[in-house]
């Protein structure tokens, strides 16, 4: 069998940005016309440095404080932090002993409901995206049921299906979720009522589509690698159990943008008297936090941070030393440390992207002029094609949308605009299943050990059938 299939397709997703840099000249977008701006070509200098630059590319500066006298400055970076805090805790877990007592007590609880308890992993996944959209919460619970679900004999695929994926098809038809409809309505000055009873509609055909395709593919392991033995000892895991519901409900306090969503500052309203908050002239909650980011707003940073203060509590409780816990951030770290590299160069694609974008034109401006000048101006197969180029090369939602916004932001209104909008969004959430860019899907496809070519076998059927189906919906309620 062919190996490193994936790495070898992120190559060529970064040869073809290449490629198309020295061969087709750049372009700008200037008052509704695309204008020819000449040749922007990559070097080898800039894709060599490109991982490096990863770990500064959308630095930001968030004002913390109403005073304005506090900022913090983040990157995408966090990540990474991200990645290496969850293994880290997962390892932290297992050495308790009473996590692999917890895994054991819940496979015999659903080991005669084994094909009910991978419905509903998935459907609980699907809905956790789709309604609250932070994917970095999402992968920090996906491992807890990825160890349940093998040891129950699932395959390693249909592990990644009914958790990894099962994300990515809720982004697709996101309703709520802080970090998909959340960036449109803000990019586009819409409403989470907008359209609200067609948004369900996709909604629940997306979800039926999805269930049949994930009943009809299951198949029970076949691989003769075992998973690393879990050990248990007779402890409680009631202290596991209570912390994390208690860091996960913070979490989700901290990263949900209700703003975002529903133009909403009641939570961030709360942040604010929290760190106003005084004994005498003594900002005490200000002092004690520190420079907090603001209820939804957490970056990865903060999310990986506190997981690390978890992982050190549940350490604490059960009485680890410090070589204890040296042990386990090492286990961690390795773990994770090919998870980490692939999104490290599947992002290599988004720096180069955004340092041409940021300053000067790239050449997919001239692909895009092009398809809409000779082809098609209208905003179905428009904004179709728009989320196959960019979401192809773009995995990040957010970055997707900012790079291909001003092709839709001052040309369409109304029922275009939403038709438009909706089609970007779905058309990059079926692009994030297939696409090397995709960094839930390089991350967890390296997580699970599954290769890239076996997983495009699995998935392109129901990728096209959601696509093609979402683009008849499209069409019928523009028609109507």
């Amino acid at each position: 069998m062919k190996k490193n299939v994936l790495l070898k397709t992120i190559f060529i997703m970064v040869l073809v940005l290449i490629l198309g840099s020295w061969l087709i000249p750049s372009s700008l977008l200037t008052e509704g016309e695309f204008v020819n701006s000449g040749y922007n070509p990559l070097g080898l200098i800039d894709v060599a440095l490109a991982p490096f630059h990863f770990f500064n590319c959308n630095s930001v500066i968030l004002q913390l404080f109403t005073d304005g006298t506090s900022v913090l400055a983040f990157s995408y970076s966090g990540m990474i932090l991200l990645i290496f805090a969850t293994g880290i805790f997962y390892s932290v877990l297992k050495k308790t002993g009473a996590y692999g007592k917890l895994i054991d007590t819940i496979q015999m609880k659903v080991k005669e409901k084994k094909t009910a308890f991978l419905f509903a992993t998935a459907i609980f996944f699907f809905l956790f995206s789709s309604l609250i959209g932070v994917n970095a919460i999402a992968f920090v619970l996906i491992p807890f049921f990825v160890t349940i679900l093998l040891k129950l004999d699932y395959s390693r695929i249909t592990c990644f299906a009914a958790t990894f994926l099962s994300c990515m098809v809720g982004n697709a038809v996101s309703i709520l979720g802080s970090e998909v409809a959340g960036i449109n309505n803000v990019m586009y000055s819409l409403k989470v009522e907008n359209y609200i009873g067609f948004k369900i509609f996709l909604f629940l055909v997306v979800a039926l589509i999805f269930l049949i395709y994930l009943y009809m593919k299951k198949v029970p392991s076949l691989e003769t690698e075992e998973e690393e033995e879990i050990p248990k000892r007779e402890k409680s895991y009631l202290p596991i159990i209570l912390l994390c519901s208690i860091f996960f409900f913070v979490f989700l306090v901290g990263c949900y943008n209700a703003y975002y969503v529903f133009q909403s500052t009641s939570v961030t309203d709360v942040y604010e008297n929290l760190m106003s908050s005084s004994v005498g002239n003594y900002p005490i909650a200000q002092n004690l936090f520190g420079k907090m980011e603001p209820f939804g707003y957490w970056s990865e940073f903060t999310l990986g941070g506190l997981l690390l203060i978890l992982s050190a509590m549940i350490g604490f409780v059960y009485a680890f030393t410090f070589d204890d816990m040296i042990e386990c951030v090492k286990k961690g770290i390795k773990r994770m440390l090919k998870p980490a590299c692939y999104v490290v160069l599947a992002a290599t694609a988004l720096v180069l992207l955004k340092d041409t974008s940021a300053i000067n034109p790239n050449f997919l401006t001239t692909i895009v002029g092009f398809f809409k000048t000779n082809i098609t101006k209208l905003a179905i197969p428009f904004s179709a094609f728009l989320s196959v180029l960019y979401g192809f090369f773009v995995g990040n939602y957010q970055e997707f949308q900012s790079l291909a916004s001003v092709f839709i932001s001052n040309v369409y209104e109304g029922m275009d605009l939403f038709v438009s909008t909706f089609m970007m969004q779905i058309g990059h959430g079926i692009m994030s299943m297939v696409a090397p860019s995709s960094l839930l899907l390089v991350a967890g496809l390296s997580y699970l050990k599954i290769p890239y070519q076996k997983w495009l076998s699995y998935i392109w059927r129901l990728a096209l059938l959601l696509f093609l189906v979402s683009i008849a919906i499209f069409a019928f309620l523009r028609m109507i």
